[in-house]
């Protein structure tokens, strides 16, 4: 945990990226989130990572619908906030059954790249 907390310290933008596990995030997602309740603003005295920090969120499934990849996005989002991270976007990209089906979403990604000002580190589970 010390050396990902550092690397959440060392960045200025994250991305956190999670599949659909049951309409949530992953239990190994799930646990490192638990994992930085020492860090989080609702445990009393907490450590801090540095203020002014952007958080990104990307929901992947292979079902279309919207409402679950909303569920994994405010799941990472609840994380950002207890963190002290900002959201500062997100993307839900659902039907992704096969690589091929990103295709027809490439424009849609790019775009929500375009708007991650720095990224500095990935969180892919």
């Amino acid at each position: 945990m010390q050396k990902i907390i550092a690397e959440l310290e060392w960045a200025d933008s994250i991305v956190c990226v999670s599949p659909s596990y049951w309409a949530d995030v992953p239990g190994q997602f799930k646990a490192f989130i638990d994992r930085c309740t020492p860090w989080c603003n609702t445990h009393e005295p907490h450590a801090k990572i540095g203020s002014g920090k952007k958080g990104y969120s990307i929901a992947l499934r292979t079902g279309s619908n919207k409402k679950e990849c909303n569920r994994i996005i405010e799941s990472i989002e609840h994380f950002y906030g207890h963190m002290e991270i900002i959201p500062s976007g997100n993307l839900g990209l659902c039907s992704i059954e096969y690589k091929e089906a990103v295709k027809d979403r490439v424009q849609e990604i790019e775009d929500f790249c375009a708007k991650v000002e720095s990224l500095e580190y990935c969180f892919a589970t």
